[in-house]
Formats: C-alpha cells, structure tokens, sequence
C-alpha cells in the first residue's frame, strides 16, 4: 500500500491506492541494474532518501535543476555544461556515486521518499509533438513512416498522434512515452508525492518544508534553451489536422494546446494515455476556458 500526496496550488490532498504485495520483484530487479534505471533513469539521492522519478516533455530539466540543488551538485552540472541531461547521462548515472544509492534504495525502499513531477498528457503530447518536429535527426523511424524517405519534414498533430497509435508507448521514445515509470508498476515505496508542473512554483516550496528541505527559489530551474515559446493567446479554430515545421526552437512560437485539438483528437490521447491520466488523476476532457 503505497500514500500518494499530491501538491498543487492550493492544499495537500493525500490519498491511498492499494496495490499487492510486490517484495518478491525487489530481488530480481536489484540484480538487473538495467531494468532498475530503464527510462527515464531515476535521480536516487542517498543522503536525504529521496528518488525523483521524471519524464522528458514534463518539467525534466526543471524537476532534475531542483534535484541536483538539493544535491549539491547544481553548479558542478551547469558547469560542465549548459544543458543539465549532459551532466546527468555524462557523469552523474555513470558514478559508483549513483549506483551505490539505486542499490540501497532497492535494499530499503520503504525508507525512501518518490517525488514525481506529472504533466496533463494533453499538454505533453502537443509538447511531444513539437519536439519531433524540431529533432527531425533523432526521429528517422517516424520521419519515414509519417513523410517517407527525403520528402520535407512536416505533417500535422492529427498524424503524430495516429503514429503513437501504432507503437508501444511503454517502451517507446523518452519524449513520447507514457510517463509512469516502471518503477511505480513493480515497487509501493512509503510514500509518493505527485507535482503537478502546472503549479509547480507555488507547491515546490511547500514540498520543501514538508520534507525538511532547504528552501530554494524555484525561479532559478526554469531558464532553459530548449523550451519553445507558447503562444500568449487564446486557443483559436481547430489546427490538429495543419501541417507544422517548428524547425527553428528560438524563434518557433507554438499555439495554445487546446487548438490541436477537437473531440476526436481528446478521446484518442487519453486512451493512449489511460494509464496517466488514471494515476496521477487529470482531467479527461480539456478545459476549454482555463490554461
């Protein structure tokens, strides 16, 4: 029996989901080190017995910044480079450092703290989607089976989301996969605490206090390069069936999420997403009038 407490803007919610027994795949999965940190890798911080579990399209850069703060290893990361995915694949998840803390998470998981950053599926997939189009090099798969071979890279959210459609979304791409963690479906560590990127800058402090943290500004995680700008207006006509490049990431202003979609559009990503949208308890339909 795992506690989810889910922070948001406004109170502290706390509910419990049953779940069975599971310690019999603690020992199987400890000796497959592979399976343990398969994707995304989980940040394991031994000294305050917390485990970030994170997904990329979903706060990543900011959610793994706020780790490494508390960490103390921020400013060594920023330092080898910029983007904070090269210290952590680089350095960090190859360390004896890491290591030793998967293993005595995995020794003692009920002595450790999950802090979860979870995104609406229907803002990540049109983040998703627009990051596919902007890294059209490291998609070739999708590249070919959604404008074949050598034809100019562009096709709209309409097809994007009948491509996810045809793949394992468990197993899939990092950027597009579904965003609960293997590690939620295998283990019930004490207690799993969900942030809801949304409200993140107002419940990041007070998950701070609550765990005995230092407090941080929150402001200080957000600068990244690789964030396309969002368009300040309102949702307009319907643009899920439009052909879109968003080649260049500076100057690429995306439209309201909601635009991309219409009734059709919203049924076929959350069955794609159930799992998601079940666990971390998001709306199913969109909200037209809020952000």
């Amino acid at each position: 029996m795992a506690t989810y407490k889910i922070f948001d803007a406004v109170t502290l919610r706390t509910f419990v989901t049953r779940r069975r027994k599971r310690n019999k795949s603690i020992r199987p999965i400890v000796t497959n080190l592979h399976s343990v940190t398969y994707g995304p890798q989980p940040i394991v911080d031994l000294r305050n017995k917390i485990v970030l579990l994170w997904s990329a399209k979903a706060g990543s850069v900011f959610a793994i910044k706020w780790m490494f703060k508390h960490m103390g290893l921020l400013e060594e990361a920023l330092a080898f480079h910029p983007w904070i995915h090269c210290y952590r694949m680089k350095v960090f998840c190859v360390s004896d450092r890491y290591k030793a803390a998967v293993e005595d998470f995995f020794q003692s998981p009920l002595s450790y703290r999950v802090i979860k950053f979870v995104r609406s599926p229907f803002k990540r997939a049109v983040s998703s989607y627009v990051h596919v189009l902007q890294n059209a090099e490291r998609n070739s798969d999708l590249v070919e089976t959604l404008v074949g071979a050598e034809q100019k890279f562009t096709f709209s959210f309409d097809q994007f989301v009948g491509y996810l459609g045809t793949i394992d979304l468990r197993n899939s791409d990092v950027h597009y996969r579904t965003q609960t963690h293997q590690l939620e479906r295998e283990l019930s560590p004490g207690s799993v605490f969900l942030l809801n990127l949304d409200h993140s800058m107002e419940s990041l402090p007070r998950l701070e206090s609550y765990l005995g943290l230092p407090q941080t500004d929150p402001q200080q995680y957000r600068i990244s390069s690789h964030h396309a700008t969002r368009s300040p207006s309102a949702p307009a006509q319907f643009i899920g069936d439009q052909l879109f490049e968003f080649s260049d990431r500076g100057q690429a202003s995306v439209p309201d999420y909601r635009s991309f979609y219409n009734c059709d559009l919203e049924q076929r990503v959350y069955h794609l997403y159930a799992e998601d949208f079940l666990r971390y308890g998001f709306s199913t339909v969109i909200n037209r009038r809020d952000p």
